[in-house]
């Protein structure tokens, strides 16, 4: 059995999508690249690059593996020449011109579509279309500046959806008056970040604006890189406060073993006045061996914080 493919990352250019969703036939129709290969006739490495998002494949390599896959030959062709005439330099859309068709079938299963219908009287506007299945958030603070990488996993209720907000709460540390107060946000995959919404002195909203609108009931994979701008403090707490239905909640805080918080305690489903209060509401958990302490949660209620809250060494409490 030869290596498997390398995860596909998208980042809005049409060949990556092209690329995503021709994995995603050959992922429906149970093909390995070495059966992909003996059933179109071309070797295992020009199937292999078809599917990589580098560059993008012939007509006859592409129609001959959706052939293979028992894929739609004739749209498949149409959507061909639409990503060929994307990446002409001189096409005036370029990559904004390319709309894959709807897929329908196994294809669709493959890609993680649920039951959920639009609704009749769905008005497709933020936050309404989408809710949150899951957000694992690892956070750094043994890092010169303090920095989490987030994973979230959204479900489209909405046809539709082509982008989600992202925003993010940084309130001030006790104490810190500092003129300049502000969060540095990256897109790490799935997806590109756009300036929109409200911004406030500790408040930060971002537009995710998607690979392509989903369907609903479809699974979408997307990670942020949030980091504290050098020098500046960050309050001792890090809590998730679901705004819309979020099923699943995984924290992860490695701390600096060299100065180990004096006591760190659980949050769980507390109004936003308890995350501010420095006083443990819970028994102290403990750091393991790499200085990292980790909660889950699940059942969250709108509104509520989850999350880790520490004194640091040396504070008062």
């Amino acid at each position: 059995m030869g290596r498997p493919q390398k995860d596909l990352v998208l980042d809005g250019s049409a060949e990556r999508l092209f690329a995503y969703w021709l994995r995603d036939l050959r992922g429906s129709a149970g093909l390995t690249l070495e059966q992909l290969a003996r059933r179109t006739g071309y070797g295992r490495t020009t199937v292999s690059d078809a599917m990589r998002g580098k560059t993008h494949p012939t007509r006859p390599v592409t129609l001959a593996i959706v052939g293979a896959c028992g894929g739609d030959v004739r749209r498949w062709g149409e959507y061909w020449a639409q990503v060929r005439r994307a990446l002409d330099p001189h096409c005036p859309d370029g990559p904004a011109a390319v709309t894959p068709p709807p897929w329908d079938g196994p294809a669709d299963r493959a890609a993680g579509v649920h039951a959920e219908q639009c609704p009749a009287d769905c008005a497709r506007t933020e936050p309404h279309g989408w809710y949150t299945e899951s957000v694992s958030t690892l956070l750094r603070l043994d890092t010169p500046t303090p920095e989490a990488l987030e994973r979230r996993i959204v479900v489209a209720t909405c046809d539709g959806l082509a982008r989600i907000p992202v925003g993010v709460s940084v309130p001030r540390r006790a104490g810190d008056t500092t003129p300049d107060h502000g969060l540095e946000i990256s897109a790490v995959r799935g997806g590109r970040l756009a300036d929109g919404g409200p911004q406030y002195e500790s408040y930060f909203e971002r537009f995710l604006i998607l690979p392509v609108p989903l369907r609903a009931g479809t699974r979408h994979v997307y990670e942020l890189r949030l980091r504290i701008p050098p020098a500046q403090p960050m309050a001792p707490h890090f809590v998730h406060v679901p705004l819309t239905r979020s099923e699943h909640f995984r924290l992860r805080v490695r701390f600096d073993r060299a100065k180990p918080p004096r006591a760190v305690w659980r949050l769980t489903g507390v109004p936003t006045a308890v995350i501010y209060q420095r006083n443990p509401g819970t028994p102290a958990l403990s750091l393991d061996e790499h200085g990292l302490v980790e909660v889950e949660f699940t059942a969250m209620k709108v509104g509520y914080g989850y999350g880790l809250s520490w004194l640091e060494a040396g504070s008062a409490a």
